[in-house]
């Protein structure tokens, strides 16, 4: 009983095996055609003709040969901004905006600049004051 289940398993474990291998292959054979096509295609289109390169001066002669071509009449390109495009004088409101939004970056440089300075000198790691210190320093501060 014991050998027909070891059995069973183990063909049930070569099933899956070579299943895999089958998708593999058969996706494998239909990369390669896919190949074989695109392959195919570009062998059927015609090849251009080379190009005849010739010499410069035989190039030059043939071009001083040539005609110039007839000066066509140069017509005016109209470069000015159309009406709905054009700026107008901004809003006052607008104006207030933009001000306030100046002086908050101001206001942020600044206090980037204080920190800054405050980690180079190294205010940034002293201990908070305590005791006589501290009261020392709100009286001068207020």
């Amino acid at each position: 009983m014991k050998k027909e289940v070891n059995k069973l398993d183990h063909v049930t474990a070569a099933i899956t095996r070579w299943q895999s291998r089958l998708r593999r292959a058969a996706n494998m054979l239909a990369k390669l055609e896919k190949q074989r096509k695109r392959l195919a295609a570009k062998a059927a289109k015609p090849k251009p003709h080379p190009v005849e390169v010739l010499p410069v001066p035989t190039l030059l002669r043939e071009l001083s040969k040539l005609e110039p071509k007839p000066e066509s009449p140069k017509t005016e390109i109209d470069t000015s901004i159309p009406a709905f495009l054009q700026r107008k004088k901004p809003d006052p409101v607008a104006e207030q905006i933009a001000q306030e939004q100046a002086e908050t970056k101001k206001r942020k440089t600044l206090g980037r600049i204080a920190t800054m300075k405050a980690k180079k000198s190294g205010e940034t790691r002293k201990m908070p004051l305590t005791g006589r210190a501290a009261l020392a320093a709100i009286r001068n501060t207020q």
